[in-house]
């Protein structure tokens, strides 16, 4: 039952990770072609704010890993010498 969970996680975050990558794309996509067709303002502002979110998230999962981990190995026994 647990490695059925396991999976499912596993799937549901790589869905995930493509669900972004997908948006992100298009979004970066739509600002290159306001900028083609001569909306200047608007397409880096979709350009930069879809590049921003994605250092944002980025950012944010290695802040709250680096977190976890420090939690984990407070809670970890230590070997006694």
């Amino acid at each position: 039952m647990e490695s059925t969970v396991i999976g499912g996680n596993v799937a549901s975050q790589t869905r995930g990770s493509w669900f972004a990558f997908i948006l992100a794309l298009v979004t970066i996509l739509g600002g290159f072609f306001l900028l083609y067709e001569g909306k200047s303002v608007l397409g880096m502002t979709a350009i930069i704010g879809s590049i921003a979110s994605l250092v944002g998230v980025f950012i944010y999962s290695k802040h709250e890993q680096r977190k976890e981990r420090i939690e984990k190995a407070a809670t970890m026994p230590r070997p006694q010498r």
